[in-house]
């Protein structure tokens, strides 16, 4: 009978995952804050719209800024209670004060700016999309839902609007549109516009009320306009601000050409257009990493320990992990306490820390985030070290791979079976396939986010460890010259040959995958933190490396060869296993950092390359790998001796 430890060896992976209870947050002040940011936002752009030199332009209009300003007030005093907000409280009433007595509009518009500036940072709102806005997807939703109302176009003369009263909004008027952030819309997509027939698109999901408000943010900039700011963000002599998403967001049309002039103005224009463009400049995703920090610190104060628990995770495999590569040849160290940090501060969300011990671990996660920022700021990947991340990528990845497709191919070949090599070359190269198109579909048509590419890595790693300990057992319960003597006659069992080949097929397959879906990846990221002339460097990397891999192969295929038949099945066995005990270290690590598998921290090592890594989870993974084999080798050997 075969050995199957794979059951085993997922029975042992479910038993270690430990569920997080689910945590529930009272959103409340998260409603109240977003409201009062809404009604600011149209007092600062409507209100001179209503009132001139003290004298009522436009009953209508002037009563709604009013009921809009006090009504922020009043809200204002219903949120979590904060050393800030005595203050706020204040500013919302003056506000108020100033809409009654009919002041400046100016004046007005800049309490109204301030304070929305002042809130947000007090409370921490969230003010910027988790994941960079889909355009594409926008238009087809503007096409549906909007259209009737705002026009094809966006000048606010849908089929509909003859019949609306005030009518709807024309995005392509300047003077307004200036004076409106992509925050701002986003509200009001997402709560509408009272006294109007604007209704909120609640139901949408936040990724597409995101995609809408970039996409009406943009319609009147002219194509040439978005051009330039293109070739100004590409250009390396654009020495204007680097903006992040919060900025992108948050900032309106005449706040930009205030603070940085029209060049500025023109990149914004640009990155509305095209906001995965921030992903060009390097140390774009480590400012994204921090936000989702801050945003994690206040859902654990909150209470929901759930959603903090993911925004910790998201922040180093969305924001910090894409930026490993370069900074690993820029200070190693920093990247190495960063990962460490940023590991610690998911621990502690895990396990109901204290709110401050959580913070401290944040400001000092940040810290350290700010400092690698500086650093991929102002230092240069020189040819050199480019040319050696390239070749390391895929050597790192594919090693152990080539390791089992030169061992599998020597076995077939010196069993006498060389037509069933075809069952290699399929899983190989369907993996090959396969692996070049999730790299497509991952960089032209979605973002595949970090916790999915963890998990595909985590469960390839687990399958492929389970298929070698299995083909390793197998092997060496033939190693005795009795069994290779009547090797032959049992593979002349047809069934239980198309079942190993089936095996070996699966194996070569999940090896390859795994080693080019990490791979595609990798070097997405380093041709994003490099410039375009070095592209030739990065490729003549992938080509050393790719050679490397091949004369290693090439070299284990002909010296499995040479050896007897008993030999080669002892080393292949050996070597085997002791990769099932490198994947199974390295499955578990991957999952641990999608969130899948808890994570107990201990004094111990970290190999990455080997799988080890200081955690009780991995560790013990790998321990009962080896028992199993330990167990399956004394099984072997005590029925040869019967």
């Amino acid at each position: 009978m075969l050995f199957r430890p794979a059951r085993i060896i997922y029975t042992a992976i479910v038993l270690m995952i430990l569920p997080t209870p689910p945590a529930y947050a009272d959103e409340a002040s998260d409603s109240d804050a977003q409201s009062i940011l809404h009604m600011l936002d149209y007092v600062s752009v409507d209100y001179g719209g209503s009132v001139l030199y003290g004298k009522v332009l436009n009953e209508r209009e002037y009563g709604e800024q009013l009921e809009f300003a006090e009504h922020a007030a009043a809200l204002m005093k219903k949120l979590p209670e904060h050393p800030n907000q005595a203050g706020l409280i204040l500013d919302a009433e003056k506000i108020a004060k100033n809409v009654k007595e009919r002041s400046p509009a100016d004046y007005v518009t800049g309490l109204a700016q301030k304070l929305r500036k002042d809130l947000i940072e007090t409370y921490q709102v969230p003010v910027s999309p988790r994941r960079f806005p889909e355009l594409l997807p926008a238009l087809a939703l503007y096409q549906q839902l909007c259209v009737p109302c705002h026009g094809p176009s966006g000048h606010g003369d849908g089929p509909r609007s003859k019949d609306l009263n005030p009518k709807p909004a024309d995005f392509f008027n300047d003077v307004r549109m200036s004076q409106r952030s992509v925050y701002g819309l986003y509200n009001s997509i997402s709560l509408g516009v009272s006294r109007t027939a604007m209704t909120g698109f609640s139901h949408l999901s936040d990724e597409d009320r995101w995609g809408l408000a970039f996409l009406v943010s943009n319609f009147r900039i002219p194509l040439e306009q978005i051009e330039r700011g293109r070739k100004l963000w590409e250009s390396r002599s654009y020495r204007g601000p680097t903006p992040d998403l919060i900025a992108l967001t948050t900032l309106t049309g005449n706040e930009i050409s205030s603070r940085y002039g029209e060049e500025t103005k023109l990149v914004y224009r640009y990155l509305r257009s095209e906001p995965k463009a921030l992903l060009t400049v390097p140390h774009a995703t480590l400012i994204a990493a921090s936000e989702q920090l801050d945003l994690a610190m206040k859902r654990y104060r909150e209470g929901d320990q759930a959603s903090a628990h993911q925004l910790a995770i998201e922040a180093y495999l969305d924001g910090f992990q894409p930026m490993e590569i370069s900074l690993d040849a820029i200070d190693k160290p920093l990247r190495r306490n960063i990962e460490i940090e940023m590991m610690n501060i998911r621990q502690l969300i895990g396990s109901n820390a204290p709110a401050d011990t959580v913070a401290k671990k944040i400001d000092l996660a940040k810290t350290l985030l700010r400092q690698a920022d500086e650093n991929l700021r102002h230092g240069n990947l020189s040819v050199a070290k480019i040319f050696l991340s390239a070749i390391s990528i895929l050597f790192k990845e594919s090693l152990g791979g080539i390791l089992v497709l030169a061992s599998l191919m020597a076995f077939v070949v010196r069993i006498g079976q060389r037509r069933d090599r075809f069952y290699i070359y399929a899983g190989w190269g369907s993996a090959s396939l396969l692996g070049g198109l999730t790299w497509i579909i991952a960089t032209w048509m979605t973002e595949l986010s970090g916790v999915i590419r963890e998990i595909t890595s985590g469960v390839t790693a687990l399958i492929a460890a389970s298929m070698l300990v299995y083909i390793g057992l197998w092997l060496y319960n033939r190693t005795h010259w009795q069994t290779w003597q009547s090797f032959n006659n049992e593979l002349s069992d047809t069934q239980l040959r198309k079942r190993v080949l089936w095996v070996l097929a699966l194996l070569s397959f999940c090896v390859v995958y795994r080693a080019a879906f990490e791979a595609a990846l990798f070097y997405e990221a380093l041709w994003v933190q490099t410039s375009t002339s070095t592209n030739a460097v990065i490729w003549s990397g992938m080509l050393t490396s790719g050679v490397l891999l091949l004369l290693m192969g090439i070299i284990l295929f002909r010296f499995g060869l040479l050896l007897s038949g008993k030999t080669l099945f002892t080393s292949t066995s050996i070597l085997l296993a002791m990769l099932a005990i490198i994947f199974s270290g390295q499955g578990i690590s991957a999952l641990q950092k999608a969130g899948i598998v808890d994570v107990s921290k201990i004094d111990f090592v970290s190999i990455p390359m080997l799988g080890v890594s200081p955690s009780s989870q991995a560790l013990l993974t790998q321990l009962m790998v080896i028992g199993l084999l330990l167990v399956g080798y004394v099984i072997s050997i005590l029925r040869r001796k019967h």
